[in-house]
């Protein structure tokens, strides 16, 4: 049974092997009332992201969502099992899941984003709505683009980031192999042709909250909440 401690705690860090949503508001609360869960329980970062970070309870469908305490103007949500961006056919149902918890949040708050990695298919995923529209939604896993949407933002290319700006997916998919052989043979500017981990959490850093340098921050105690992530919403 998962034992979720109510005392305050700093903020704990996270960011690999994770996905998360990254809400503009100080109210954790509102955050789980516009995603429309419920029965959720407070919690300290310490045990909150414990029970987001636990893979056993796979098992049995008990996924949890943990819902920080406001960090500097923002709220996370941070689950393991969150659905991702996704357009193509094989898969549609998880991209149309995210679409639904995407939709939620960005008709409540006017800046929404959400980021995601996991090392071992190379996935990575990033997403920004702003006053209540999908600006820029990016997904690769597995050698594939899975969505692609939107122009490149300033800070993708501050980054280095390849402008796949107005590209399908498979279209994207191309010019993303295209310029991994071409930096094969000569060097490309530095130019970051397939993302990964790393690009996920400094891209955060720059549209909202870098998640691994929290706890060596200095950031008031604080409880959140942690609630299961209802089944309909579970990859």
């Amino acid at each position: 049974m998962t034992n979720f401690i109510q005392t305050p705690d700093a903020p704990r860090g996270f960011g690999f092997k994770i996905s998360w949503f990254a809400v503009q508001t100080s109210e954790s609360a509102a955050v789980l009332d516009a995603l429309g869960f419920e029965q959720a329980t407070p919690a300290n970062w310490a045990s909150g992201l414990e029970a987001v970070e636990d893979h056993s309870a796979w098992r049995t469908g008990d996924i949890w969502v943990f819902i920080s305490p406001p960090v500097d103007g923002w709220v996370l949500a941070v689950s393991a099992g969150w659905p991702y961006p996704m357009v193509i056919e094989a898969d549609h149902d998880i991209g149309r899941k995210f679409d639904e918890l995407f939709r939620r949040l960005m008709l409540r708050f006017d800046n929404v984003q959400f980021f995601g990695s996991h090392r071992g298919t190379g996935f990575v995923t990033w997403a920004w709505a702003a006053s209540g529209e999908p600006r820029r939604i990016f997904g690769f896993g597995d050698g594939a683009v899975l969505v692609n949407f939107g122009a490149q933002t300033p800070e993708e290319a501050q980054m280095k980031l390849a402008d796949l700006s107005g590209l399908a997916p498979s279209e994207a998919e191309d010019e993303i192999y295209r310029l991994c052989e071409l930096a094969e043979t000569q060097t490309a500017d530095e130019l970051i042709a397939a993302p990964g981990e790393e690009d996920v959490v400094n891209l955060a850093s720059l549209w909202s909250i870098d998640p691994t340098a929290l706890d060596v921050q200095s950031h008031p105690p604080g409880v959140g909440l942690a609630v299961r992530l209802p089944k309909e919403f579970t990859p």
